[in-house]
């Protein structure tokens, strides 16, 4: 289900009332007759207990909170349409009656922005309201101001209406905003709440735990004054952001990912907290917005408990090196309060102390780029050779040739052969007997005939003479072709390897040193017809050593890649 809203200006918003943003919540067209609802809740709960199972229409199944509720924490049912209610009826706590909310009001909204209360919980858990058919958006569970609980049970909400709810589902991840405070925020405050909102399900899938439901929604509060955080802090369902710093940093709207991160984590208890902020600055900074970051650690003083920063630097570091879901895992310890120091030697094979010790050694010899991933050879730019027009050396494939991928049209042949091996070929009409790019002249094989090699690791010779570049006009079949490596044999019996990405015919990649030298309208298939999509040839260009003599080249071990014409130039 695809849902999409736009509510009223920041500016109109009291307290803690929904602000929808750029992705949540407006269905797109429901049957007539008919709605969708989606379920928000700032606490987590279970596989076994989702917040959808307060509205499935079974009282045997039932949202339970994980950790307790305080009150700033919010139960929210949003619909994708108002409905006509005729009455209310919220069942809290468990089928004994124990548990249930007994401190707590629900609300009701005719357009998902301005609440009142409809009706308060009984001593049973209960709370029922006559509505009296009148237009209902929103409804949503709170506690009373100062109050609490040790989890939220709520076993059902009936709602009374002629409209059918059709579907039932948890709402994608966002904050609900009050600028209230601080009007004059509002576009920060949206950009904030963008990025909040892109990157909510990446964080949930970051610090994923199986059978852990993770709040999918915070109240995000912006105001200033005594006793404010100083930033931004978030606990208990509220995410409260200092009003103060965005209008002194109006860059820093990445501070509410850092925020978000803690919402879903949802911890048990805030320990170990070095590690835990750590993770919500290895969300912000590595994950979130890595374009921005550039660690400042001091070797001689900096610990791996120094929380923030810091911590989410190392964390990075020892999943490049040793394993790439360890903060995921520790998370789920620090989640379930099982966190212990010899996870580290569990997880990665060394303990934390000597892990530190070479992130310090590997930081001194290199700050800058202690966590930037190691480019792959094929995957490093590199500048194409440029060619003398008329300095092409064709290398005669004749007797390496031993395949067909070049067929007339119209023609019939195997269904095991072609270009793919599988029954389709590229047009001998279309390709010609030579092909021309970036000034290297290629020279074909015949169609209907042996005309393509290949490659199963064949050393294949090439004309002798020095020249300052080689060319391959090649593709791949049945997927791109990662990593691909051509050896160039000298006479003198050195060599040099020469590693590529081969794109598939009907996919190019755009890979370094890769052009797209033949785009053809269509292929020919076994049966003589044709299949009018577009494939391509690709040219592969490197640099020689202009002062050695080539001898051969050795393809790489891998049928997949189809070489159709090998040229030498200066």
């Amino acid at each position: 289900m695809t849902l999409s809203m736009r509510r009223a200006a920041y500016a109109t918003l009291p307290a803690l009332l929904v602000m929808a943003g750029a992705s949540a919540a407006k269905a797109a067209t429901p049957a007539p007759g008919t709605a969708e609802a989606l379920i928000y809740s700032t606490m987590p709960s279970t596989a076994a207990h989702r917040p959808e199972m307060a509205l499935d229409g079974d009282q045997k199944s039932y949202f339970k909170s994980v950790y307790g509720m305080s009150d700033g924490d919010t139960f929210l049912v949003l619909l994708s349409r108002p409905i006509p209610v005729k009455s209310l009826r919220i069942v809290t706590g468990d089928a004994d009656s124990q548990d249930g909310v007994t401190d707590g009001i629900v609300e009701t909204s005719p357009d998902g922005v301005t609440f009142t209360k409809a009706a308060d919980f009984d001593a049973n858990g209960v709370a029922a309201a006559k509505i009296g058919g009148k237009p209902v958006e929103a409804l949503r569970i709170r506690l009373n101001n100062r109050r609490g609980v040790p989890s939220l049970l709520v076993r059902e909400i009936t709602i009374d209406s002629p409209v059918k709810i059709s579907h039932v589902v948890q709402g994608p991840g966002r904050g609900f905003v009050d600028i209230s405070q601080a009007p004059d925020l509002a576009n920060w405050a949206q950009r904030a709440e963008t990025q909040m909102e892109n990157f909510w399900a990446d964080t949930q899938a970051l610090l994923y735990t199986d059978g852990f439901i993770t709040p999918n929604m915070v109240n995000v509060i912006y105001k200033t004054g005594p006793g404010v955080t100083d930033v931004a802090a978030t606990g208990g369902g509220v995410m409260t952001v200092n009003s103060k710093w965005c209008r002194e940093h109006a860059d820093d709207t990445g501070l509410t990912v850092h925020e978000t991160a803690h919402a879903i984590q949802a911890m048990a208890a805030y320990n170990p907290v070095w590690l835990i902020e750590g993770t919500a600055d290895y969300i912000r900074w590595v994950k979130f917005e890595p374009q921005n970051f550039h660690p400042r650690i001091n070797p001689a003083t900096a610990k791996y408990t120094d929380r923030y920063q810091t911590t989410a630097t190392f964390l990075a570091w020892c999943e490049m090196h040793y394993d790439s879901g360890l903060v995921t895992k520790m998370n789920r310890a620090t989640r379930y309060g099982t966190y212990d120091s010899g996870l580290w030697k569990e997880y990665t094979g060394k303990d934390v102390d000597t892990l530190w010790a070479e992130f310090i050694a590997a930081y001194k010899a290199d700050p800058v780029n202690i966590i930037t991933k190691p480019v792959a050879e094929a995957d490093r730019p590199r500048v194409l050779p440029t060619v003398t027009p008329g300095s092409s050396t064709a290398a005669n494939l004749g007797s390496a040739f031993n395949g067909v991928g070049i067929i007339n049209d119209g023609a019939t042949f195997a269904e095991t052969d072609g270009a793919d091996s599988g029954g389709a070929s590229y047009s001998s009409k279309l390709l010609g007997a030579t092909q021309k790019s970036k000034d290297v002249l290629f020279q074909l094989g015949p169609a209907n005939a042996p005309d393509m090699v290949i490659s199963q690791g064949q050393t294949v010779n090439l004309p002798g003479g020095q020249y300052q570049s080689l060319w391959i006009l090649a593709s791949a079949v049945d997927g791109t072709q990662m990593a691909q490596r051509f050896t160039v044999n000298y006479a003198d019996g050195t060599t040099a390897n020469l590693v590529q990405n081969v794109s598939d015919w009907f996919q190019p990649g755009s890979y370094p040193g890769e052009t797209r030298a033949v785009k053809t309208s269509y292929r020919n298939t076994y049966d003589g017809a044709k299949d009018p999509r577009t494939f391509y040839i690709y040219s592969y260009g490197f640099a020689l050593d202009h002062g050695k003599t080539v001898k051969s080249i050795t393809l790489p071990n891998n049928p997949s890649v189809r070489i159709f014409a090998v040229t030498l130039a200066n």
